[in-house]
């Protein structure tokens, strides 16, 4: 799908709120350089927990989601190595309290224009709430990472991700380090279930299991992520390796090369 390119937002371009909480017109209306982004999902619903809040010089309001386990495939590997395993979402100016609906919510700057208040007033739950973000589903092309951006509707849910007692129902790699570089970390992340306890064992090219610290078991967030990052010995024989994940009687495997 190509960029969606909307240089200068008018009143008329602003997208209208729909009982679902997705919105008619430019999914990108009131985003400042809208060509950064690209449209995956003109509006989607996920869910997770919020693990991080930084309001931005910009104006926008950017958190971090730790998904939940049916929505744990929207990220890609610029979220696990730039955002934690997190999908990222914004809340942009026209779409925050305190301006006037129908009016710039901040002055034009060079190239930066935010433009037009929608009174939507959308303010962000603390961290470690869980809730439902709806928006659109983009990738930022400059960072390399999905987003929900801009974020129309934030809900609070009153219950958390199910599967919170420690046994797991299905295990996945996300990502692996690959080559690994000895005398350097490499980093596992996998997807569970939520609290799921999991174990982490590498095998090295030259046969051996690694008994390097970082290595063994874990325990999966709320929103079933779970991380290992272990050192690759200065001697370790270069080759393929093979790293496998245990989450109770689920058990997934994955090469890896070590230079």
């Amino acid at each position: 799908m190509r960029v969606q390119t909307v240089t200068t937002p008018t009143a008329k371009a602003t997208a209208r709120p729909v009982a679902s909480g997705c919105r008619k017109g430019s999914p990108l209306a009131n985003v400042y350089h809208p060509d950064r982004l690209l449209i995956i999902g003109a509006c989607k619903t996920v869910s997770g927990i919020i693990r991080s809040i930084t309001h931005e010089a910009d104006g926008d309001y950017h958190f971090d989601l730790a998904l939940d386990p049916a929505f744990a495939s929207l990220i890609n590997n610029g979220n696990v190595t730039g955002q934690h395993g997190w999908l990222v979402a914004e809340i942009v100016p026209a779409d925050e309290p305190g301006c006037t609906p129908g009016k710039p919510p901040k002055p034009v700057s060079g190239t930066y224009n935010y433009g037009y208040c929608t009174g939507a007033d959308i303010t962000t739950p603390p961290i470690g709430t869980h809730v439902s973000v709806t928006g659109p589903y983009v990738l930022d092309q400059i960072h390399g990472w999905m987003e929900i951006h801009p974020v129309w509707r934030i809900v609070r849910l009153s219950s958390l991700p199910t599967s919170t007692g420690g046994s797991a129902t299905s295990v996945r790699i996300v990502s692996l380090t690959s080559p690994a570089h000895r005398g350097s970390n490499a980093t596992l992340v996998a997807q569970t279930s939520a609290r799921a306890t999991c174990n982490l064992s590498v095998r090295l090219p030259s046969g051996a299991q690694s008994r390097s610290t970082g290595l063994g078991q874990a325990t999966a967030d709320a929103g079933g992520r779970v991380q290992w990052v272990w050192k690759i010995g200065t001697r370790t024989t270069p080759g393929t390796a093979t790293a496998t994940v245990s989450c109770g009687s689920h058990t997934v495997s994955k090469t890896f090369r070590i230079e």
